[in-house]
C-alpha cells in the first residue's frame, strides 16, 4: 500500500515539476525569439536607410546599391518611378509568391496612414510593416519614396523573410532539449530522496504495526487452543448444568471467530512481508466447483437458502494455479452470500469461459451493497454494517480474496445482481 502510495507522489510530483520547467523553458524560447525578431527588424531598418541613403546619389546605379544587400542579407527590393515603370527588381524567390506579396504590401501602405507614401520634395521611409505569407511564412516590409540629388522621384519597396524562429529552433533545440533531460535527471533524482526521507518515518511505523500484528497473532494461536481445549473439557463435564453448557457454547463460538480472525491477520502479516508462498499444480475446475458446491450446500440448507449450480453443462480446461488459493477465494465469497442472503433467497454458483479467461460468480439475492460502500468493499478492515452488528465479520475476508487473486495473476470484483443482492466474481487468466 505505502509502496502505490510512493509511486502515486513521485509520478505527480515529477510531473507537476517538469511541467513548470517545461513552461519556463517555453517561456525563455518566445523571449528569445522576440528579443531576436527586435533586432533583426531593427537591423533589417537601419539597412533599408542605408539603402534609401546610396540611392538618393544620382551617380550610384541602383543595380550596383541594391546587389550586395541582395546577396548578403537577402532583401528583395522593387524600385519604381512615380508612372509605376519597374526600374529594377531582385531576382530573390520567396515560399510565397511575389507578387502576392507585393499586392499584400501595397494594401497595407494603402490602409496605414502611417506608412502612407505620397509624392513629396524629400525622402520618405515609411515604418515596418509585417506581412503574412500562405506557408506560414512572414515578411517584413518597408515602403519608402526617395527623391535624389537631381529632384527625380522614385517609389521603393523593400522585402525580407522572417526566418528567425526556424533558425532558433534549429540552433537551439539541442540546447533546450539537453536542459530539459538535465533537469528531468535532477527532478527524478531529488524527487526520490526527498519522498524516502519523508516516507522514511510512515514506513517505520507501518514495519512496527505490521510486526506487532504478526507477533501477536502467532503468540495468541498457543493460549487459544489451550483456552479451546479446556473449554471443550468443561462442557464434557456439565452434561446435566444446563447454564454451564450455555456458557460453554457461547465461549466456544467466540473462540472460533477470535481463531478466524487470527488466521486472518496471519495470512495478511505474511503477505504484507512477502514470505506467502504459492504453489501452482494442474488443477480440474470442475471438481473444485463441485467440492465447493458440496461443502457449503449443508450450510445453505440449514438457513433455508437454495443453492444452485451453474457450471454443469460447461467442460472447463485445466487451471495451472494454486487450488488452495482459489477455494479459499471462492470459499470467502459463498460466506460472504450465505451471512447476507434471507431465508429461500437462492445463491447462485456460476462459471463462464471464454478465450482467454475463466470467470467465476458467486451471485446472492440479499440486501445488495450500496454506491458509496462498492468503491472500499475490498479494503481491509472495511465493514458495510457500519454498526458492527454482525460480529462474525471482521472486514478482512474480501480484501484476503484481493490479495490472493493477486498471488493468482487473476483480479476479483462485484456488480450488482439484477432484482437485488451481489454478485462477487473471480477472474482468472488462461495460460
Amino acid at each position: 500500500m505505502l509502496n502505490k502510495l510512493y509511486q502515486k507522489l513521485y509520478i505527480i510530483f515529477i510531473s507537476s515539476m517538469m511541467l513548470i520547467i517545461t513552461a519556463v523553458i517555453g517561456v525563455l524560447y518566445i523571449n528569445s525569439v522576440d528579443n531576436e525578431q527586435r533586432v533583426n527588424s531593427t537591423f533589417f531598418g537601419r539597412l533599408a536607410t542605408l539603402m534609401i541613403y546610396e540611392l538618393e546619389n544620382p551617380k550610384n546605379h541602383p543595380r550596383k546599391v541594391i546587389q550586395p544587400y541582395e546577396s548578403s542579407y537577402s532583401i528583395f527590393a522593387l524600385l519604381t518611378d512615380p508612372q509605376g515603370n519597374v526600374i529594377y527588381e531582385s531576382a530573390i524567390s520567396f515560399p510565397t509568391d511575389r507578387n502576392l506579396l507585393l499586392d499584400r504590401f501595397s494594401e497595407r501602405t494603402n490602409t496605414e496612414s502611417t506608412t502612407v507614401l505620397q509624392q513629396t520634395s524629400a525622402t520618405t521611409q515609411g515604418g515596418i510593416i509585417t506581412i503574412s505569407g500562405i506557408s506560414h511564412d512572414t515578411y517584413w516590409g518597408i515602403p519608402a519614396t526617395i527623391v535624389d540629388k537631381d529632384g527625380s522621384l522614385f517609389h521603393l519597396y523593400l522585402l525580407q523573410q522572417n526566418k528567425i524562429s526556424f533558425e532558433l529552433i534549429k540552433k537551439q533545440l539541442f540546447f533546450y532539449i539537453l536542459i530539459w533531460l538535465i533537469s528531468l535527471l535532477c527532478v527524478t533524482t531529488i524527487s526520490h530522496f526527498l519522498l524516502k526521507y519523508a516516507m522514511k518515518p510512515t514506513e517505520m511505523v507501518l514495519k512496527s504495526q505490521k510486526d506487532f500484528i504478526a507477533s501477536a497473532s502467532h503468540e495468541l494461536k498457543a493460549p487459544l487452543a489451550v483456552i479451546l481445549a479446556n473449554n471443550d473439557k468443561i462442557n464434557g463435564l456439565s452434561r446435566e448444568l444446563p447454564p454451564i453448557r450455555k456458557a460453554t457454547a457461547v465461549i466456544d463460538t467466540e473462540l472460533l471467530h477470535m481463531s478466524k480472525l487470527i488466521k486472518d491477520m496471519l495470512f495478511l502479516a505474511s503477505s504484507d512481508a512477502g514470505t506467502r508462498s504459492v504453489y501452482k499444480t494442474m488443477v480440474n475446475l470442475d471438481t473444485l466447483l463441485i467440492t465447493l458446491y458440496e461443502a457449503f450446500e449443508p450450510v445453505c440448507s440449514r438457513k433455508g437458502i437454495p443453492l444452485d449450480a451453474d457450471f454443469m453443462d460447461i467442460r472447463f480446461p485445466q487451471l495451472y494455479t494454486d487450488r488452495e488459493c482459489l477455494f479459499q477465494i471462492l470459499s470467502i465469497f459463498m460466506e460472504n452470500a450465505v451471512s447476507h442472503s434471507e431465508t429461500k433467497a437462492a445463491i447462485q454458483i456460476k462459471a463462464s469461459l471464454s478465450r482467454r479467461a475463466v470467470t467465476i460468480s458467486v451471485i446472492d439475492h440479499g440486501q445488495g451493497i450500496s454506491a458509496q460502500d462498492k468503491p472500499y468493499i475490498f479494503d481491509r478492515f472495511y465493514c458495510a454494517d457500519k454498526s458492527h452488528t454482525d460480529k462474525s465479520h471482521f472486514g478482512l475476508g474480501l480484501s484476503i480474496a484481493k490479495e490472493l487473486a493477486g498471488f493468482l495473476s487473476g483480479n476479483v470484483g462485484v456488480r450488482d445482481t439484477e432484482g437485488g443482492g451481489a454478485s462477487f466474481f473471480l477472474t482468472l487468466p488462461l495460460k
